[in-house]
């Protein structure tokens, strides 16, 4: 039966789907989701990310089934298992959406191109809504990424024409963890599935939460948080799919933008996805941030950056272990390892854990991206990074430099957890405490005393990164390159870690991974302004005032929603 493969990766829902939908108007589809050794196995994937993809995919083949289909199952080498699967099916050709989240995708999408083109079998990558693979201003991207999120959401195929089981085609049980050769940590999963997301934002839109996000998404005790994060993850709903529903919360046409709490709630929330999509932007365009900070002055001078000293592990061991004498970072550090972090550890209590290792502690930034991405459920390597990169100070330049160094005393414990719940639910120990004792408790047997003095390790930070900074002169020159070699950073520090896809890549061009990268020698003047927008303080060290003022391009107005078109002006500044 002729057919068109749809390769699913971090796309797992039926719904907004622009591939699925593209290839089920042509014919048949033979919907495949390959498991990759090479991702399972990867440095920074956390077991129970697995476990939650591995409930998704359970999901996906259940609403498959439901309209006619089912879900194809391998296991093995990508490129390998598609050129077999379009054999056996007589498929036309495959069809997939882009992902560029990390560089071992990349890879695996530039081998797949390159068998499939030498097999000469068509395939074709389409752009999830919103992303591009043109180099665009910041301002720019945002217009189109605002057009995007307001074009109506394409419905799930309501019936779909798959090829039938057969000895070629076969039918395969989405794998257990064991299957994999992986063992479960003991972190509840959260219900995968389209419809467990869909619930998710219901019960936010309609519940106590939507009428207090906007005021109290810093403190992890109120549990506002939606959940949605493991799915946005996967792609098991999209964010198209959210900012659509968060639209009905705010004021109607010619009612004003009101204050009313739900609105103020829906506006912090859909400020919090465009920023996740636009960090995904950022990685589409450089993927060495993947490895690296965004300027090589802040690399170790040694290039021995993976190691750490015998002081510094002992640092690093408790803060992992949550054993600080910092009740709110330990608090962070014993959620984060019993619950994976995607419902009770926000953002603030997440920027707070980051900012006692790299700032405090003065251990890289990279050594905590890792020890989070091998824990969150909702691990995301952009937001998890440049979110780490942020907090250790090393995305920003110039004389408008800043950094934000949390106070982890009773400062941090007033403004995020003044009642204790949250300290006290993860240190049990400490119950007995009053609030204004959990800042920095008196001596106990079975409580640390603090590791560090905060004002002797802060002043240290902050004289560091003046010194980091001074060094970065001419941008272009310093903006980090895409390395010689992909292997992720701290690697050698995990047991069973595979990284031989980055072995079999060394000294490729950034033009050959797939989405290719930019590829910075040869970018012209116009593209380096355009580049320059998405990071902060990029103008601040050329041309003065008159320089920018010349650069500064008149902001367009937003485009006027066509007929039948969703109204999705969420009052998001463009820039």
């Amino acid at each position: 039966m002729a057919c068109t493969v749809v390769w699913f990766r971090r796309d797992l829902r039926l719904a907004d789907h622009a591939a699925l939908s593209e290839a089920s108007r042509w014919g048949a589809v033979l919907p495949v989701f390959v498991l990759d050794r090479d991702l399972l196995f990867h440095p920074e994937t956390a077991v129970a990310r697995v476990a939650f993809m591995l409930a998704s995919l359970k999901a996906l083949d259940r609403d498959l089934r439901q309209r006619g289909g089912r879900l194809l199952i391998r296991y093995g080498e990508p490129a390998q298992e598609l050129l077999k699967l379009v054999r056996a099916s007589g498929a036309d050709g495959v069809i997939a959406h882009t992902d560029s989240e990390r560089l071992v995708g990349r890879v695996r999408d530039a081998r797949v191109s390159n068998a499939l083109a030498a097999a000469g079998i068509p395939l074709r990558w389409m752009e999830p809504a919103g992303a591009t693979g043109e180099l665009l201003a910041y301002s720019a991207w945002s217009r189109q990424w605002h057009q995007a999120m307001a074009t109506p959401s394409l419905p799930a195929p309501e019936h779909l024409v798959v090829p039938p089981a057969s000895s070629a085609l076969p039918d395969l049980p989405v794998p257990s963890l064991e299957d994999l050769d992986l063992k479960a940590d003991g972190k509840p999963i959260p219900p995968g599935g389209s419809a467990a997301a869909l619930e998710r934002l219901e019960q936010f839109c309609e519940g106590a939460a939507s009428r207090t996000y906007y005021w109290e998404l810093s403190y992890p005790s109120a549990r506002v948080t939606t959940g949605l994060s493991p799915y946005l993850k996967f792609g098991v709903i999209s964010p198209r799919q959210c900012l659509q529903r968060l639209a009905w919360l705010l004021p109607q046409a010619g009612q004003g933008r009101g204050r009313e709490p739900r609105s103020r709630s829906a506006l912090q929330l859909a400020s919090r996805l465009r920023w996740g999509c636009a960090i995904h932007q950022r990685f589409r365009y450089l993927p060495q941030l993947e490895l690296s900070a965004l300027w090589n002055t802040f690399e170790a001078p040694d290039g021995n950056a993976a190691s750490l000293s015998a002081e510094q592990e002992e640092l690093h061991a408790a803060w992992s272990a949550g054993r600080t004498g910092f009740p709110i970072v330990d608090a962070a550090a014993r959620c984060l390892q019993a619950e994976g972090g995607w419902l009770e550890l926000n953002f603030r209590s997440r920027a707070i854990y980051a900012s006692f290792l790299s700032n405090l502690c003065g251990i890289d930034w990279r050594f905590g991206a890792l020890h989070y991405m091998r824990h969150l459920i909702d691990g995301d390597c952009p937001i998890d990074h440049y979110q780490w990169a942020m907090q250790a100070g090393v995305t920003y330049h110039g004389s408008k430099a800043w950094t934000r160094i949390y106070h982890p005393g009773q400062v941090a414990v007033d403004r995020c957890d003044p009642q204790g719940l949250f300290i006290r639910r993860w240190l049990p120990e400490l119950r007995g405490l009053t609030n204004d004792q959990l800042g920095s408790p008196p001596a106990m047997a079975d409580y640390p005393a603090p590791v560090l003095d905060y004002e002797t390790s802060r002043k240290r930070r902050l004289e560091s990164l003046e010194q980091q900074r001074l060094q970065i002169g001419d941008v272009k020159a310093v903006m980090a390159r895409l390395p010689s070699h992909l292997h992720p950073f701290g690697y050698q520090r995990i047991a069973q870690a595979d990284v031989a896809w980055a072995d079999g890549w060394a000294s490729r061009s950034p033009g050959e991974l797939q989405p290719s990268a930019v590829d910075l020698e040869r970018l012209d003047p116009a593209g380096w302004r355009a580049l320059m927008s998405w990071f902060s303080g990029s103008n601040s060290n050329r041309g003065g005032s008159a320089a920018k003022q010349a650069n500064r391009q008149p902001r367009a107005r937003r485009r006027e929603p066509s007929p039948g078109q969703l109204s999705l002006d969420l009052g998001i500044e463009l820039d």
